[in-house]
């Protein structure tokens, strides 16, 4: 499927959208070439203008929701509709998709090392996601030692925060994680029991827990420490 071809030639700029034809019943040509577009200055411009109008928490908000919807539709290996983004994270907020895709890839690049595509095709866009961790590199990661596994989740975690605006719900760190394959019900083969290891940043320092009310009720927030 597309999302594969991607990621195995990340140096062409054409690809195959065998999984997209799926996608769409009216296509007539599952062999379809299909590009990968760059974002649009002008678009861009536009978006930032209208930004202006939200404070920078909303759309700071506005930016992890989307990572967070980009990493899920991943996770189920689907390329991600423009108007899906519209209809789930953006809503009445659409004019700012340019800006706030910037800032979403901005965090994925920054924390999982991902870059978004956009592809066009049948008159649409997608969206999706390429590892640019190559394998040496990532067998290097996988299990060489646990303090540094320890150490890689730690700086998942305080980007998670940074990007809260040091206010992450502990909540959304979990359903984050889960996306990613980190459920703290069970036992990670690389990080062990993390709702503990959660507790041990909190120990040593790294990490704050305050409860605090807010429109959820009273909910515990995680912050830099």
């Amino acid at each position: 499927y597309i999302t594969n071809n991607l990621r195995m030639s990340s140096q062409n700029k054409r690809v195959k959208t065998n999984g997209l034809d799926d996608a769409q019943p009216g296509s007539s040509n599952s062999n379809t070439s299909q590009s990968i577009s760059t974002p649009d200055a002008r678009a861009l411009a536009r978006s930032e203008q209208a930004k202006a109008q939200l404070s920078a928490t909303d759309v700071k908000k506005l930016e992890v929701e989307l990572a967070r919807f980009l990493l899920f539709a991943d996770k189920k290996n689907i390329p991600t509709k423009r108007q899906d983004i519209v209809k789930h994270v953006l809503k009445e907020h659409a004019r700012l998709l340019p800006s706030v895709l910037e800032g979403a890839r901005k965090y994925l690049k920054q924390t999982f090392d991902y870059s978004v595509c956009e592809v066009d095709h049948n008159k649409n866009k997608y969206y999706i996601l390429r590892n640019n961790i190559v394998l040496p590199e990532l067998q290097q990661l996988t299990r060489p030692n646990h303090a540094l596994s320890q150490l890689a989740l730690l700086t998942i975690i305080l980007s998670m925060i940074h990007m809260a605006n040091n206010a992450l719900d502990e909540t959304d760190l979990w359903d984050t994680l889960k996306i990613l394959g980190i459920d703290k019900s069970e036992t990670h083969v690389d990080f062990g029991e993390t709702e503990k290891l959660l507790n041990e940043f909190v120990k040593q320092m790294y990490i704050e827990k305050h409860k605090v009310t807010t429109s959820k009720g009273l909910v515990i927030q995680l912050r830099w420490g």
